[in-house]
């Protein structure tokens, strides 16, 4: 079955011997220098100067994580899921490319460096044939990503949560990402990006959940289903 296949980590924690375990970046610190527009726009070119070869199944992507040390280091996490075995030319790619960028920046917390958790999604025939400048990991999710019914989904889950009893005065976000498989049904539903209220983040993620047994027409690639990653940012305004 031709397939597009993400690996998503519930937990992903790093720590070596004298080295405190990884946290998550803060909201709004880009982890690479010029943020994942310079991010990808140095994948590419670096795909181009080293005359690296592309994935021979233009199907594979990963979501490729690691750490970001003090000194502007990273590791990458080992991963020995099925999902890594199948996308195991994105992964390899990926981890190739990594032995050339230079631009990682530390996590700062109170003033401190701090080691980070941070991701890039993989696409490599994306990165190879279909590239344009300002590409972000949203753009990339949305090429990839099954079309249509994102409308009438975000209208159920706006009737699936309950936040009356929340107040804020100005606009903010949070980004949820999930899986459709090839069956249709919803999994992997985790937080990407928190709104910065863990009790709201999770009334939110609880909403969205119950809709797992929701049943979806799955997206399809030569006429073959095909498992599907959604990123789903939501912005909440002021209530008036």
């Amino acid at each position: 079955m031709i397939r597009i296949l993400f690996l998503l980590l519930t937990v992903f924690s790093l720590k070596l011997s004298g080295q405190e375990a990884a946290v998550d970046y803060p909201k709004g610190m880009d982890s690479y220098d010029g943020g994942e527009v310079q991010f990808y726009r140095d994948f590419h070119q670096i795909l181009i100067d080293k005359r690296l070869k592309p994935c021979k199944d233009k199907n594979e992507s990963y979501n490729l994580k690691l750490v970001v040390y003090e000194d502007a280091s990273v590791k990458y996490g080992i991963d020995n899921s099925s999902a890594a075995s199948n996308n195991k030319c994105a992964f390899e790619l990926g981890v190739k490319v990594l032995e050339y960028m230079n631009k990682w920046k530390p996590a700062v917390i109170n003033g401190i460096k701090k080691p980070a958790v941070t991701s890039f999604l993989i696409s490599p025939d994306i990165m190879f044939n279909r590239y344009k400048d300002g590409y972000t990991t949203q753009d990339i999710a949305t090429i990839l990503e099954m079309p249509g019914g994102m409308s009438s989904f975000r209208a159920e889950v706006a009737r699936q949560i309950d936040i009356s009893d929340f107040v804020w005065n100005k606009p903010f976000k949070l980004v949820v990402t999930f899986v459709v498989s090839n069956e249709g049904e919803m999994e992997n539903v985790q937080l990407k990006e928190s709104s910065g209220n863990s009790e709201f983040d999770q009334r939110i993620l609880d909403g969205i959940k119950r809709m797992r047994k929701k049943r979806w027409t799955p997206a399809k690639r030569n006429g073959e289903p095909v498992e599907s990653f959604y990123t789903l940012p939501m912005t909440f305004h002021p209530p008036k």
